[in-house]
């Protein structure tokens, strides 16, 4: 089978809206064709061929889409499958972020506002802060290298550190705190360990005395 029916093949394994990033494409071709030298160049001329016909289109540099129809006419992208899959979990399950910020606060119960523009720790940020326009995210670099092993202990942590001075509307704040611990079954050593190698002192500090 040629590259050009291998792409279309791996095309059609896509839901309509669900974002294609390029170099999925090329590890599905790799896997398949011989020819791996020919794949990377032929991959991206090849979808900007299926690009031109309609049948994908582009909403980021190397992040195509299959549009969708519905009673309204055409449908975009799935931004919020996109946040997912660039920033926070890939297709193999791997965890390289998480949300924080006032979007995470108010999930927690902490605001009841509801923020319109999301923050997320990831491993894909190698800057200190970035701002992603089309997301309306600002993404964030990890003090440490997320894990599906540590993601839920950093991500306690940044509510205890409350870097932005997120003014907090409830009164039993440490009763959500320790439900957070208990539901999330999270270790009080671990917590420790983790706000010492990042770093976070506010957070150790708050560490004590919720063990006391």
């Amino acid at each position: 089978m040629n590259i050009s029916k291998l792409v279309q093949e791996c095309i059609e394994n896509y839901q309509d809206t669900e974002p294609i990033f390029i170099e999925d494409v090329k590890k599905y071709i790799t896997k398949k064709c011989d020819k791996k030298d020919n794949v990377i160049k032929n991959v991206s001329i090849i979808l900007n061929k299926l690009k031109r016909k309609g049948i994908i289109k582009s909403a980021y540099r190397g992040i195509y889409y299959k549009p969708g129809r519905c009673v309204f006419g055409e449908t975009g992208l799935d931004y919020t499958r996109l946040i997912k899959l660039k920033y926070l979990k890939d297709r193999e399950g791997n965890i390289k972020g998480y949300i924080t910020g006032a979007k995470l606060f108010n999930w927690i119960g902490f605001i009841t506002l509801v923020p319109n523009v999301m923050e997320i720790v990831t491993n894909e940020c190698k800057y200190y802060k970035k701002y992603d326009d089309k997301l309306r995210t600002y993404i964030i670099k990890p003090k440490m290298q997320i894990t599906n092993e540590n993601h839920q202990y950093l991500q306690f942590l940044d509510i205890l550190e409350n870097k932005d001075n997120i003014h907090i509307e409830v009164e039993k704040e440490n009763k959500i705190l320790y439900n957070i611990i208990r539901e999330c079954n999270l270790n009080f050593e671990k917590l420790i360990k983790y706000a010492k190698e990042t770093n976070n002192k506010k957070a150790l500090v708050k560490l004590l005395i919720l063990k006391k």
